[in-house]
Formats: C-alpha cells, sequence, structure tokens
C-alpha cells in the first residue's frame, strides 16, 4: 500500500464529512476523544515490549482496570464529584489496552510445537484461501483438529501454516475441508534484519504459531470430509472459485492477477513485476481492495435503494428509505468486504458507514476525530496487533488528514452556468486539489514505512484512480455475472499497466531515503499533517526547516552510521541458508554475495537486500562480488541488480550467466566485470581490500573446476598500526584452505611477509560445513570472532557439530545468524571484556560486534539470544534503533 492515497479516500470521507461539520469540539467532547486515543496509547505501549511479562501481570492490570471502572461508575453517582475525577478514566483504558493486548499475547506465545516431534500424524481444516506456489502445490492456513498427545506443560498451536508440493496429491485444496496427513512442523522462522518486513510478527498477529510441510512420502494425504454449502470458510471457496474462473477465462496472466486482486482481494496473485510499476508510481492502492472500492459499493446500494425502497409500500412503513438505504448499504458492504478479505482498510470503511448510520438514526452528530479515533480502536480491539501495520497509518492518517484539512475548501462552489461541463471541470478541480493534498501530508509517513515516495504519484493517481475505480473494478465485479466482460477489464489492465510501467521507468520517479529515527518520524508525519491544514502561507514555509533532516539526514543519525575514514563497517545479513555481507568505507559500498533463492518464487534479493539497503541509506553500490555460482550465493543478485546502480561486477561466473548478461533497463549496458582473481588490491578511504583466491589458472575460462573451489576469498584491513580484518572465505572446503596456507608459507619464505590470513573476523567457510574449517587453517586466521550465515534447520546440517566442536576447542567464539540476527561490527570496536570458557561453542553474544536480535529485541520473537546485551565496546559509535 502506498502513502499516496488522496483520491481514492476522498469519496470514504463523503461518509463522515456530515459528522465533521462542526469546526469546533465541545469542551466535555474532549474527555470522549481521550478515550480510544488512551486505548491506542496502551496497545501501542505493550506492542513495543521487547519481552512478554507475566502472564499474572497482564491479568492483575485487566482485573484493576476492570474494578477500577466499577468504582468509577459508583463514584458518578455521587452527589459531589470533584471536576478532574472524570479525566481518571483515561488511564484506566490505557491499563485495560495494555493488561488485555499483553494477556492476549501471552495466550499464543504459550503455544508450541514440542522441538522432539517429526512427522507426525495429524487431522487439520483448511481455513482462509489457499494459495498456489509456483511449480505445483499448495500453502494453506489450517486449523488443528488432532494431533497425539503433547507433552506436559505443552499446549499445542491453534493453527498451523503447511506447505504441500505437487506430489502430495492434494489437487482441489479447498478452505472447509478436513485432512488427515503427516506433517514436519516447527515455531515460526523469522529474519531479524534492518528494515525490510517482519514475518515473524506477521504469522504471530493471524494466531498461527507453527509451520512446515507436508510429508507425503510417509503417507498419502486423506481427505476426510468435504464442507457443507454454508459450513465454516464458504466466503474463501467462493473467492477460490472467482479466482479459478478469472485465471481459466484471462489469458494474461499478469492482468488476471489484477483483476483477482480487485474481485476478492487476493493480492499475491499479482505478479512482484506489476507490484514494483505501481508501488513507483504510487497506486498500489488502486490495484487491491482498498476502502474507495468499498466506500463507491455501499454509496451504489444507497442510491438505488433510495430510488426502489419508496415503491414498496409495505417496507416504507417499517423503515423510511434514506434509513434503508443506509442499513442496506453498510450491509452489503460487510460482506463484500468479507468476500474481499476483511482487509485493514474495509474494515475501517466498514465501520465508519456504520458508525455514520447509528448516528443518523439516533439523530446525532459527532466531530470527525471522535468518529475517526473510534473506527481506530474498533479495528484494536479485534486485532491489536494491526496497530504496526504501514497499512493502518497510510489508510487512517490519510481519511484523518482529508476530514480535517478544511472541509470547507473541499466543497467545490456552484460552477457559472449549471452545466455539465461547468460540473465536470469543478469536479476535475477538487479531484487535483484533493490529491495534491494528501500527497504532500502522506510523503513523510511513506518514507517512514518505505523509506521511499513516489515523485509521480500525483500525476500516476490522476490516471489510475479514474480508469481502477470507475473501470477495471467495476468490470471485475459484474465479470461474476457475465464472464466476457472479465476480457474488457484485462485488456483496461494492460493498458494502464503499459502507462504506468512508463512513468515508472523515469529516473527521478522515486525518492528514497533512509530509516529515520523515532522522534524525526513523528515530527515529519506531524509536519505533513499541519501542512494541509488551512493555515497561511507564511506558517507554513515556516514548517519547511523541520524537513530538512528527511531529505539530508545526517548520517550520524542513520540506524547504523557509516565509518569514519579508514575505518569499515561489516554486516553479515540474516539471509537463511546462504551468504550477504555488507561492507561499507566512508565512502564507499561492496555487497558479498546476495542470498538464495524461495521455493515460492521470490529471492532473498527482493526480501531482504533492498529493504535492508535502502533502510541504510545506501543509494548505489560500487562492487558487487559473487563469490560463485551456488544459488544460495547468487539467488538475489538480479533483484539488486534492478532495484540499484552497480558499477562493478566481480565475480567467478562463466560469461553465459544470468547475472553477467543482466542489462539496465535504461540504457541496456551491462555492468563492468572484474574477474575474482588471487593478488587484486584495491584501497578505499584508507581501507585495504585484497582478494586471496582464486589464482589465475583456476579461474580461467575452460578450467574444470567445482563452484565451490572457485568461491572469491576476500580480505579487509585497516591500514593503521592496530590493524583490524575480516575475512570473506565464501564456499572454500579443505583444498582451498590449505592452498591458502601454501601460499602464505610461500610469501614468508620469499619477502618475509606474514600473517596474510590472520583476521579479526572472520565468516565461516562453507556455512560450518565439515568439509572446510580445518584446525590448520583456523590456527592461521586465529579469529576474535567467527560468524557461520545458515538457514535455520537447514536440510545440510549447517554448521556440522564436529567444526563446531573444532572452534570451541580452540577457544574461538562463534555465533551463527539464526540466534544473532545481522551481525553488525565496525573495525574500531574492541572485543568486549566478557571472556568465552573453552567448550563454548555458541555463546549468547558474540565477544566482538552486535547482534541485531539484540539491539532490536520483539516479543513476538522467539530466537531472541538474550534481552541484556553487553554494553557496547569502547570507541564504537552507538545504533540509533528507530
Amino acid at each position: 500500500m502506498d502513502g499516496t492515497m488522496g483520491v481514492s479516500v476522498a469519496a470514504e470521507v463523503t461518509i463522515v464529512e456530515e459528522a465533521g461539520s462542526a469546526r469546533r469540539v465541545p469542551t466535555g467532547m474532549a474527555l470522549w476523544l481521550a478515550l480510544p486515543a488512551a486505548w491506542l496509547t496502551g496497545i501501542a505501549l505493550q506492542l513495543s515490549e521487547p519481552a512478554l511479562r507475566a502472564p499474572s501481570v497482564y491479568r492483575a492490570g485487566v482485573w484493576v482496570a476492570l474494578a477500577s471502572v466499577v468504582a468509577g461508575l459508583w463514584w458518578q453517582r455521587r452527589a459531589f464529584r470533584p471536576r478532574w475525577s472524570r479525566w481518571a478514566w483515561g488511564p484506566v483504558i490505557l491499563l485495560l489496552a495494555w493488561g488485555s493486548t499483553g494477556w492476549r499475547a501471552q495466550e499464543r506465545a504459550l503455544q508450541a510445537w514440542p522441538l522432539q516431534w517429526d512427522d507426525v500424524p495429524v487431522r487439520v481444516q483448511v481455513v482462509d484461501l489457499p494459495q498456489p506456489m509456483a511449480g505445483g502445490g499448495w500453502r494453506f492456513d489450517a486449523q488443528l483438529l488432532e494431533a497425539p498427545a503433547p507433552p506436559p506443560g505443552v499446549r499445542l498451536p491453534e493453527r498451523v501454516r503447511l506447505y504441500a508440493d505437487a506430489k502430495a496429491g492434494m489437487d482441489g485444496l479447498r478452505s472447509g475441508q478436513v485432512w488427515s496427513l503427516h506433517a514436519r512442523l516447527h515455531e515460526p522462522d523469522g529474519l531479524s534484519n534492518p528494515g525490510g518486513f517482519d514475518a515473524t510478527r506477521g504469522l504471530f498477529e493471524q494466531g498461527i504459531r507453527a509451520v512446515g510441510s507436508v510429508r507425503h512420502r510417509l503417507a498419502r494425504p486423506v481427505k476426510v470430509s468435504e464442507p457443507s454449502a454454508l459450513s465454516a470458510g464458504c466466503i474463501d471457496r467462493f473467492r477460490q472459485r472467482v479466482r479459478e474462473a478469472i485465471e481459466a477465462r484471462v489469458d494474461d496472466a499478469r492482468a488476471a492477477g489484477v483483476l483477482v486482486g480487485l474481485s476478492v482481494g487476493d493480492q499475491s496473485a499479482i505478479e512482484r513485476a506489476d507490484w514494483d510499476v505501481f508501488r513507483r508510481t504510487g497506486v498500489a492502492h488502486a490495484v487491491s481492495i482498498s476502502g474507495t472500492h468499498i466506500a463507491m459499493f455501499g454509496w451504489l446500494v444507497s442510491w438505488v435503494v433510495r430510488r426502489v425502497w419508496p415503491r414498496w409500500t409495505a417496507g416504507v412503513h417499517v423503515l423510511p428509505a434514506p434509513l434503508a438505504a443506509r442499513v442496506l448499504a453498510v450491509c452489503v458492504s460487510a460482506v463484500y468486504a468479507l468476500v474481499a478479505g476483511w482487509g485493514v482498510p474495509a474494515q475501517r470503511t466498514v465501520l465508519m458507514m456504520a458508525v455514520m448510520a447509528l448516528l443518523h438514526a439516533g439523530g446525532r452528530r459527532w466531530p470527525w476525530p471522535l468518529v475517526w479515533l473510534l473506527a481506530a480502536a474498533c479495528i484494536t480491539l479485534l486485532d491489536p496487533w494491526a496497530l504496526w501495520q504501514p497499512g493502518f497509518w497510510l489508510s487512517f492518517v490519510a481519511v484523518g488528514i482529508l476530514m480535517s484539512s478544511g472541509r470547507e475548501e473541499a466543497v467545490p462552489t456552484q460552477p457559472d452556468g449549471d452545466t455539465w461541463l461547468a460540473r465536470i471541470k469543478a469536479a476535475s478541480q477538487e479531484m487535483v486539489r484533493t490529491q495534491w493534498r494528501v500527497t504532500l501530508a502522506l510523503a513523510p509517513l511513506s518514507l517512514v514505512c518505505f523509506q521511499e515516495v513516489s515523485l509521480v504519484g500525483i500525476l500516476a493517481n490522476l490516471v489510475a484512480i479514474p480508469v481502477f475505480t470507475l473501470g477495471i473494478t467495476p468490470l471485475s465485479l459484474l465479470g461474476l455475472l457475465c464472464a466476457p466482460l472479465w476480457d474488457f477489464g484485462a485488456l483496461l489492465v494492460q493498458i494502464t499497466t503499459a502507462v504506468l510501467a512508463h512513468m515508472a521507468s523515469w529516473p527521478w520517479a522515486v525518492w528514497q531515503a533512509p530509516a529515520l529515527p523515532t522522534w524525526l518520524q513523528a515530527l515529519s508525519v506531524a509536519v505533513g499533517g499541519l501542512w494541509v491544514q488551512p493555515l497561511s502561507w507564511r506558517w507554513r514555509w515556516l514548517l519547511w526547516p523541520c524537513l530538512l533532516p528527511v531529505c539530508l539526514l545526517p548520517q550520524g543519525w542513520q540506524i547504523v552510521p557509516p565509518p569514519r575514514t579508514g575505518q569499515f563497517t561489516v554486516m553479515a545479513v540474516d539471509i537463511g541458508q546462504g551468504t550477504a555481507v555488507l561492507l561499507r568505507t566512508a565512502r564507499h559500498t561492496l555487497l558479498f554475495d546476495t542470498g538464495g533463492r524461495l521455493p515460492t518464487g521470490m529471492d532473498m534479493g527482493e526480501r531482504v537486500l533492498v529493504p535492508l539497503l535502502r533502510s541504510l541509506g545506501v543509494r548505489e553500490l560500487d562492487t558487487l562480488m559473487i563469490s560463485h555460482a551456488d544459488t544460495d550465493h547468487v539467488g538475489g543478485a538480479r533483484s539488486v541488480l534492478n532495484a540499484m546502480p552497480v558499477h562493478e561486477l566481480r565475480s567467478t561466473l562463466d560469461e553465459g550467466h544470468e547475472v553477467r548478461q543482466w542489462q539496465s533497463p535504461g540504457r541496456r549496458t551491462r555492468v563492468p566485470h572484474v574477474p575474482c582473481v588471487a593478488g587484486q588490491r584495491w584501497q578505499w578511504d584508507g581501507v585495504q581490500f585484497e582478494v586471496l583466491h582464486p589464482v589465475a589458472e583456476q579461474a580461467a575460462a575452460g578450467h574444470r573446476v567445482k563452484p565451490n573451489a572457485l568461491s572469491c576469498v576476500l580480505r579487509v584491513f585497516t591500514a593503521d598500526a592496530d590493524a583490524r580484518s575480516v575475512l570473506l572465505t565464501g564456499d572454500i572446503e579443505a583444498a582451498q584452505e590449505q592452498a591458502l596456507l601454501a601460499r602464505q608459507m610461500a610469501a614468508q619464505t620469499t619477502n618475509g611477509a606474514g600473517g596474510t590470513l590472520r583476521s579479526t573476523l572472520l565468516i565461516a567457510p562453507h556455512h560450518g560445513s565439515k568439509t572446510s574449517s580445518t584446525q590448520p587453517f583456523l590456527e592461521a586466521v586465529r579469529p576474535v570472532q567467527t560468524v557461520v550465515q545458515v538457514g535455520r534447520r537447514n536440510r545440510y546440517g549447517h554448521p556440522a557439530p564436529v567444526v563446531m566442536a573444532r572452534y570451541a576447542a580452540l577457544g574461538l567464539p562463534i555465533v551463527s545468524s539464526p540466534a544473532c540476527g545481522a551481525y553488525l561490527w565496525r573495525s574500531d570496536q574492541r572485543p568486549s571484556a566478557k571472556a568465552i570458557p573453552p567448550q563454548a561453542a555458541t555463546p549468547a553474544w558474540p565477544v566482538l560486534g552486535q547482534c541485531w536480535r539484540t539491539l532490536s529485541p520483539r516479543y513476538w520473537d522467539g530466537h531472541q539470544p538474550g534481552i541484556n546485551p553487553p554494553a557496547a565496546s569502547a570507541g564504537a559509535e552507538p545504533l540509533n534503533l528507530p
């Protein structure tokens, strides 16, 4: 969802603009405004906790709050009440929100899948909308119905997520079906890096406490029962049938995906390339079922009912036509929102429509802030974790801006000569004003949520919103009655997407900024909201200096500031099973490997590296070094190349490899390539870079050797007397380690130079495989800290226990990325004083550097190595956590 939502929410504001007609809020209404604000504050405080408290603490908070409510109601009956007493309701509501949210979080956190269970028989019922996977198979959520008796004290998860490949034989999977199958489950795995989407939080919000795969090789899954027509999951089964009908009718898969997204809210059907176009042009909100579509649908129902209802004599005697129109509009819109997936924008619109219908029925008018805050509080009452969704803030802030920024300006004046041409002109002017107003207001919020904002969003929305709202969306819905209308809708999608793709290709289409500190996030969003208020231009111009840090963020305010001249920083990214290491000097950046690809078709470049680089303020790469051709090292390279300029590619890849053949979309030129050969040296900002492997004979074209043996080995070190260094080894194995030692001995014999392998930090060779990390090699390197990049529960068994024991026997501390998350080290940082005793293979935290899981802990992340990490070493600049 993008921040440029102006016209898309303008229609929704008409639902509540009557409630906002009074510009001044009565004094007594301030208390009512404070209550939902206190509720939201209490939820935000609980979601910000790094770890959950004891269940009794949250329960005590709830009971104290409820007892305070009872006591407050009794106190209200007394004749004498202090004037301040009514404001005590705010802390009570805040405590109730905090305690109830923590209580619910504890109930979910206590659900766990036993670690010793593997390939167990279970009986599950499919829920929600099953998602087809690339290459066949399904990803689906399921309610756990039957399972073996858990160990004492263990509560099994109520809801799980399963993956079934094409060979599992689960064709025709539908919501509501009951299946008996064998499953291999485990707690949800989540990566921990600066920037990007927090997948663990998303699963926690949905109540999914175990994920895994269907083990069809042990026993074929058996369908136990089919659901009845009106049983649980009937709406999702209808959505699935619509999705299949559109895909069968429309040949163009990309156009079919957009129609599916607009008809049943299945956004996963939209191609990733199209999402990139919609995101860069700021029209992503128009391509999903947003509040605009719900409001438009409700307005259409209301318009029809107002004209048909008076003709029904019996109905008029029961309900007046205006009231019947409002009630039916809310009901039909709610059904449409359920079919569309019941997302946050849909919930917001239905709730606001329901509130306004109740107010009109009671003959009351409430100010717009109260309606706005009540809708937000109602959504968080159902789903408190929605408060951390970017869509929640973009949706509500956009509506709040339009409702507050001078509705008298938004009402067009009566045009001279009541003609259709004059009305169209007035409506067009109002649409441009609305779009411009909300674009300005939400630009800072878009930077906060996504570190980017579309600069062509105003123009793109003026084109896309009328087409999608008045053309493509109605055609996608009417296609349920007349399938050929989907063909016309697909044609409109193709034309509109082509126009938007052209806009997205403009070099200045998107403005990017690094992740902002918390205080600057709040300041920038507040300034964006004030800018569109009915203020004089002199006051508005005074707000510009507050936005200067957003446009030109000082390096010291970044979450991971760049190093000073002569030093470097290392970030071993939490990339799953694969390698990706980011090296930065004062003015240069090198990315060593890019992680792998996922079975779903997404790669780690798109999922992790691009958001990470954007949050760090990296807009271009001086060098992209690919160690070798294995997928877990090169899988995300194309996404990185597509996302930002790369000035140089260093690798041992063949000439025909897709990464070397990649061309920039604008200029159709390849990235200059330099073969990775031992002996290459260069210097950036006083920091030395040296390639140690492979030798020229091995890197020559036509030389037959397996990819691991060709891995680029890079050593980076400072040039001062107390040199600190890092050694990046790729997937070299014992033979390559022995060759490196031999070349080091030869260099010592020839010119007396030694210690070329000795390094402060070592990225473990080949993910800690038993074919690498030989004892002579480790004795020569003698790292202060070692980091092994692996995936949790990877199928290769990395890191091998024998290798971990070898590190422990030598007294070499080692941490792994699943426990640490992203590992960060600055070359000017000294080891901590905490000693690691022998045989301590995996300490809770590194003795050198910092783990992102301890720097940014969250209670829904079950893999925290420790909430209270040791203090940062002297000389290292602190990280500015957002």
